[in-house]
């Protein structure tokens, strides 16, 4: 296994301070590795986050009057999520005495199984046979040749469509691939080419997400809210809306460079922290959730992409002059091709839509998977979780989720682009698809809430780009400074999940502070004979 190396600097864990940018996963991770495989006080530990709740892009907030709201949906995998696990290992379930978060975890996943029986649906409202893959010749070679030939250095920044023909963009599979993770045929080939390894076995059953995992409620309340309350217990500090707006840093007498200022601002007032050459700082740049915009059944969500980027400002502003932190422009500079949308649906008192999505379905909730609408406009899809799927969620209300790639077309039934729609309108094209007759469409709109989110840079971690655009977690001469995020490079894993995050967590601590642990590997499944002959027959049916 894989050491993280040693910083030249030697600390001591009880006089080390922690200054963090972004409560995201990555931080909140970071914090866990550093009280519990580095010693250091919680006391010692301040996190610095520019809204005013904690959880950066992992949100989930909101009631029955008001509505319920999730900006994005995350898929989870048990195999694969090795750090995440790890990380759970170490927090206490809120919902179970002397049980941690991880077997919390895997106890309800033992019980609720995923299995879609209607992972694509076609125009007339028939679920599609997905068990065929709907590959030509061409394509096959192509795939192959991507996994086995091409190499990161050779795709450079290509970007899918460049890599494969027309035809595979037609396929099952990559309907299929596409929705569940979010690609587009201008993303990073590189990055594709990563999912297909990291993911390989889950390639074969593809068409049902059997492999995908559930926290019991949403992944704010099962995961942020208990490592938070377990960070809080152990003194670390959550300094909310606090936006760090400079990070300044000088080369040392050996020649290494050093972070040694934060500059904040926290209702109107700017404040310095000196930071010592023993302490550390660590950044989430860029985030995938800045600028997103808000609104309600009868209103639209803004889409603002002139607007400032704030962690992008921030890494856009350190980096000048610095090729070693990085590019972020290659990431934030074209919201039009990150940006999508998502809705998040409340219904109070009213069961007949749930009712006719499971009988349309044939998956109870929570049993079932995303469900596209393969020959949507927007390409359009949802996914209904089990409920309650929030803590504070009434026994008569109901939740699912749903989000669109194609903003700027027409829908199909709501002619105007879906980023220009009311929650009313995504509904009034989510039912039309459904083939819900209009006479009873407005019955099924009674109680319900409809909450969207417009995000500009939601899939910018996706976007095409070259060895070097993205900085290391431990940029090289830097000693007690680290990148923590989805747009920072770990070698292997793949952007756009949680585990991304918590395994840059794990390098910056474990290499920061010495600590004498291995890194947790990676689960190399492409190796695994049984998954290639999988992965084979798959590619060939």
């Amino acid at each position: 296994m894989a050491k993280a190396g040693k910083s030249s600097v030697r600390r001591r864990a009880a006089n080390t301070n922690v200054y963090m940018i972004g409560s995201g996963i990555g931080s909140l991770a970071a914090a866990v590795y550093l009280i519990r495989d580095a010693n250091v006080p919680g006391k010692n530990i301040r996190i610095f986050e520019t809204l005013d709740t904690d959880g950066g892009s992992l949100d989930g907030a909101g009631d029955a009057k008001r509505g319920y709201m999730i900006r994005g949906g995350r898929m989870l995998n048990i195999p694969t999520y090795e750090c995440l696990q790890d990380i759970m290992t170490a927090i206490p379930s809120d919902e179970f005495d002397d049980m941690s978060l991880e077997q919390e975890f895997l106890n309800f996943n033992e019980e609720f199984k995923t299995y879609s029986r209607a992972r694509l649906v076609d125009k007339n409202g028939r679920r599609v046979d997905v068990t065929k893959m709907g590959f030509s010749p061409n394509d096959r070679m192509d795939m192959e040749k991507l996994i086995l030939m091409e190499t990161e250095k050779s795709l450079g920044a290509k970007r899918i469509d460049e890599v494969f023909g027309s035809h595979f963009f037609k396929t099952n599979f990559w309907l299929m691939w596409q929705t569940t993770f979010a690609f587009q045929p201008w993303s990073s080939a590189a990055e594709l080419r990563r999912y297909m390894i990291r993911f390989m076995h889950e390639f074969p059953r593809i068409h049902t997400l059997a492999g995908v995992a559930r926290t019991a409620f949403n992944q704010h309340d099962s995961i942020v809210k208990p490592m938070v309350d377990w960070l809080h217990a152990h003194g670390v500090q959550v300094v909310l809306g606090a936006t760090v707006t400079d990070i300044s840093f000088n080369q040392t007498k050996k020649g290494e460079y050093v972070a040694d200022r934060i500059t904040y601002v926290q209702r109107g007032k700017t404040h310095y922290i000196d930071v010592a050459p023993t302490d550390i700082v660590t950044f989430t740049n860029g985030c995938m959730t800045d600028n997103s915009n808000q609104a309600f059944t009868d209103t639209v969500a803004e889409y603002n992409k002139s607007a400032t980027a704030p962690s992008f400002e921030l890494w856009r502003k350190i980096a000048d002059g610095r090729p070693e932190f990085g590019d972020p422009d290659v990431f934030c500079g074209r919201p039009d091709e990150s940006m999508w949308m998502s809705f998040t649906v409340t219904i109070n008192n009213n069961p007949k839509l749930m009712d006719y999505i499971q009988r349309f379905t044939t998956n109870h909730p929570g049993g079932g998977a995303l469900v596209t609408f393969k020959d949507s406009a927007w390409r359009l899809s949802f996914v209904v979780a089990r409920q309650p799927h929030f803590k504070n969620q009434p026994q008569d209300t109901q939740i699912f989720w749903g989000y669109s790639l194609n903003m700027f077309v027409d829908g199909d039934f709501v002619k105007k682009p879906m980023y220009k729609c009311t929650g009313r309108e995504i509904i009034t094209e989510l039912m039309g698809h459904l083939h819900i007759p209009k006479k009873e469409q407005n019955e099924m709109m009674r109680g319900l809430i409809c909450r969207t989110s417009v995000m500009p840079y939601i899939t910018s971690q996706f976007q095409p780009r070259k060895p070097g655009d993205r900085p290391l977690v431990i940029p090289r001469g830097y000693e007690n400074f680290a990148f923590i995020s989805q747009f920072a490079e770990v070698p292997d894993d793949v952007v756009f999940t949680m585990e991304y995050s918590v395994r840059a967590a794990q390098r910056a601590v474990y290499y920061l502070m010495g600590v004498d642990k291995d890194l947790t590997p990676i689960s190399k499944h492409q190796y695994s004979p049984r998954t290639l002959l999988k992965s084979f027959l798959k590619l060939h049916s």
